[in-house]
């Protein structure tokens, strides 16, 4: 619409009905402090307030965006974190920290996940990721797995790559126990952990749906705010198959961001960085699918509304 000064007085009227009908005044006050409002006048919601509200707008979301109403959208871009996102964080560390998870994907992780010393044997193929997490009845907790000295080649998701295993025996036998997952599984156990959501769940595609529940999901197609925050969401899907993480320090959104994440064997091995002895492929560092930050129609970023969960 406008700038807060081009407001009209129902315009504004609108706007203030529209934030007292929406919000406690405890949030009123949390986005009164982002937006600078007199100290003095907080929590009050008058024209002053929606005025600065509709200049954020402007400035934040866009030309056009400014109707002095705090929506989600708005409410996003204010960047308030929530004390459940910044839980999320400490859960999420506390799970890496605890270690004993591997990615499940068993054709191609160059570990003898059955204990019939071959790696990735004929044993271990057609299995789709997750398949070993307590799907089809099958246990999560597992014991202990194989590695099998050797060079492995036509590795990676361009399969131009090779791993070389070295052992002191032929085959090392690691001690577990291991819970075999994926991305969706351990980030959805950290927010499940941190009271943001009820239920985990193996899919990237579900994590984000549920995660519209209690927060504001925007698609790279739209416009991003200016940083990521702790316990951020981010994601990558494209044809139902996708990646999750969750961000754990502030950063630009034109930067790479530090995340929480499970990332696959042919994801670690294309960086050079995978190790099939390690006992944990957990891990926090820079987002692995960075190579996508580009592309506006695979990526999501989400962040926890106080609106939307109190």
């Amino acid at each position: 619409m406008a700038e807060g000064a081009a407001l009209t007085p129902a315009q504004i009227d609108a706007a203030i009905a529209f934030n007292n009908g929406r919000h406690a005044a405890s949030w009123i006050t949390l986005a009164a402090m982002v937006l600078k409002y007199p100290a003095n006048l907080i929590p009050a919601v008058d024209a002053r307030f929606v005025e600065l509200v509709a200049d954020f707008q402007e400035k934040a979301i866009g030309p056009g965006a400014g109707n002095g109403k705090i929506d989600p959208r708005t409410e996003a871009h204010l960047g308030i974190v929530h004390p459940r996102a910044l839980d999320a964080v400490a859960r999420a560390r506390a799970i890496m920290r605890r270690g004993g998870i591997l990615f499940d994907s068993w054709g191609n992780d160059l570990r003898d996940n059955d204990m019939d010393w071959d790696a990735d044997g004929p044993s271990e193929q057609g299995f789709a990721d997750g398949d070993h997490s307590g799907r089809r009845g099958r246990s999560r907790i597992y014991p202990r797995f194989n590695v099998v000295r050797g060079t492995y080649g036509k590795l990676g998701w361009r399969r131009n790559r090779s791993v070389t295993v070295t052992t002191t025996d032929e085959v090392q036998e690691i001690e577990g126990p291991f819970e075999y997952l994926v991305c969706a599984d351990v980030v959805s156990r950290a927010y499940q952990q941190a009271g943001v959501m009820q239920k985990t769940t193996q899919s990237t595609e579900v994590l984000i749906y549920r995660f519209s529940k209690v927060g504001y999901v925007w698609r790279r197609t739209e416009r991003y705010p200016s940083s990521f925050l702790p316990g951020d969401l981010v994601a990558t899907l494209s044809s139902h198959i996708g990646h999750s993480g969750i961000v754990v320090e502030a950063t630009s959104t034109e930067s790479v961001p530090t995340v929480f994440e499970l990332p696959g064997p042919s994801t670690m091995v294309d960086e050079g960085k995978y190790d099939p002895t390690e006992t944990n492929d957990v891990r926090i560092g820079p987002w692995s699918k960075r190579h996508l930050l580009a592309n506006a129609q695979v990526n999501y970023l989400g962040r926890i509304l106080h609106s939307k969960l109190p």
